[in-house]
């Protein structure tokens, strides 16, 4: 059964794709619609969730003032993380993306002209590069923006460390930081399988921390405050 909705789900997104993705952008000219690409984002995932049969319940969105774009940090368990955070969020964010996603066949393309940033975290000058790129997508475009601070999915759901790089292009933007927690993903598509499990994620947001009394210098320390924010599951 398992197997049989993965299958199904990959045919419905590869369908959603082909009849009214690429149609309405060979039309357009998408690369300046990126409303119409988070829309049809949310289209593909959302189907795709529910034929995976992938229920999402959410804590705290309704709260979140959305007049600031703010830099989102989230805890990271799967691959369904990035997908499920960025639709079930009414705004449309940019995300901080490992530079391998690029190559992924007509997704790194669709990702590129939503805007994300692409980071090679193999090199300190392009992980820098990246940061510099995120902060000025900010500022300019006024949009959200989304990382994930432990850098890497955790085999077994043992947290990393956050780095404090997400921190820093939040301080350099002005922006607050919206700390997340994502839960139960580990358990539907931990890291190293193929399919998905049908099940439940809950997603909690909490308050927003301001930066803007906190030294570049004193980063580190506000990372692994926002961090144990989101491991116990309150305000620090």
């Amino acid at each position: 059964m398992r197997l049989t909705r993965n299958i199904l789900a990959f045919l419905v997104a590869a369908v959603l794709i082909l009849l009214v993705f690429l149609p309405v952008a060979a039309v357009s000219g998408i690369g300046q619609r990126r409303d119409f690409i988070f829309s049809c984002g949310r289209l593909v995932v959302g189907a795709t969730l529910g034929v995976l049969g992938v229920r999402v319940a959410l804590r705290g969105l309704d709260a979140v003032d959305w007049s600031r774009p703010p830099v989102i940090v989230s805890n990271h368990l799967s691959n369904l993380d990035g997908p499920l955070l960025v639709h079930v969020l009414p705004v449309n964010p940019r995300v901080l993306i490992k530079a391998e996603a690029r190559r992924i066949p007509l997704v790194g393309w669709i990702l590129k002209l939503a805007g994300f940033v692409f980071v090679d975290r193999s090199s300190t000058a392009r992980r820098q590069q990246a940061l510099e790129e995120a902060v000025e997508r900010i500022t300019r475009t006024r949009s959200p923006f989304v990382v994930f601070p432990e850098g890497t999915r955790r085999r077994g759901g043992a947290p990393g460390e956050f780095k404090k790089g997400s921190f820093v292009i939040a301080r350099r933007a002005g922006a607050p930081v919206l700390p997340v927690r994502i839960r139960g993903t580990e358990r539907l598509l931990p890291p190293g399988r193929r399919t998905c499990a049908a099940g439940r994620v809950e997603i909690e947001f909490f308050p927003l921390r301001d930066l803007s009394a906190v030294a570049e210098s004193d980063l580190s320390a506000f990372a692994r405050d926002v961090q144990r924010t989101i491991e116990e599951g309150g305000a620090a």
